[in-house]
């Protein structure tokens, strides 16, 4: 069934992008990512099988993602990892580098048309915590939704401090930023704009955990 159908008694969220995007049966489910030309923010809020690397949610066997590239981010090193390149049946890297739920990366699609990535798995359940830390996190909602961070009712992101920023990315529009203001409120809240996508958030003083909360009997 829908996601959106199988989460719908938990109030007014935002489930998914477009109504086809997103489906699943019980907890197992698949979503299709949009990868557009030029530079994507993108995340899989699944688990997969057997894990959540690039060889297995971006297999490049058939050749579909030959001179793409995938440019990881490491946190703790507030910067860019070794990009992997994804050659006609492989990636040059090993394509060790992982996408897990809350994690994103960014993907270079050097084509001049959009390309669907479809990543199978099981959705997280529980409590789940995406701890930021302090300086840049790429990260996404470890749930497949997308829309206002702060009042869906799933990812309920109120942990927020002064001197805190978020930085959505559009592949056309480039970076919209968001603040938090004096008070310890956004100036306007942080969006996720599509399931599957992400976005950097500056954590200006201290760690932050990002707690969301899901349960498939809810």
């Amino acid at each position: 069934m829908l996601l959106s159908a199988l989460l719908g008694t938990l109030g007014s969220v935002s489930l998914m992008a477009q109504s086809t995007n997103v489906y699943s049966l019980n907890a197992v489910g698949y979503i299709n990512v949009t990868i557009e030309p030029g530079y994507n923010i993108i995340s899989c809020p699944l688990i997969a099988s057997p894990d959540n690397t690039l060889n297995t949610l971006l297999s490049p066997t058939n050749g579909e993602f030959k001179g793409f590239k995938f440019y990881p981010w490491s946190a703790s090193a507030g910067t860019y990892g070794s990009s992997d390149t994804a050659t006609a049946h492989a990636w040059a890297g090993g394509g060790t580098e992982t996408l897990l739920p809350g994690q994103a990366g960014f993907i270079f699609n050097p084509g001049t048309s959009n390309v669907t990535a479809t990543f199978v798995g099981t959705v997280p359940s529980g409590s789940l915590t995406n701890t930021l830390l302090p300086g840049f996190n790429l990260v996404s909602s470890i749930l497949p939704t997308s829309g206002d961070i702060v009042t869906n009712t799933l990812t309920d992101f109120t942990t927020q401090k002064v001197g805190d920023k978020a930085y959505s990315y559009d592949p056309v529009a480039g970076y919209t930023t968001y603040s938090v203001k004096p008070n310890g409120s956004w100036a306007v809240d942080p969006v996720q704009a599509n399931v599957g996508g992400g976005f950097f958030y500056f954590s200006a003083t201290a760690t932050n955990d990002w707690v969301e909360n899901f349960s498939v009997g809810q």
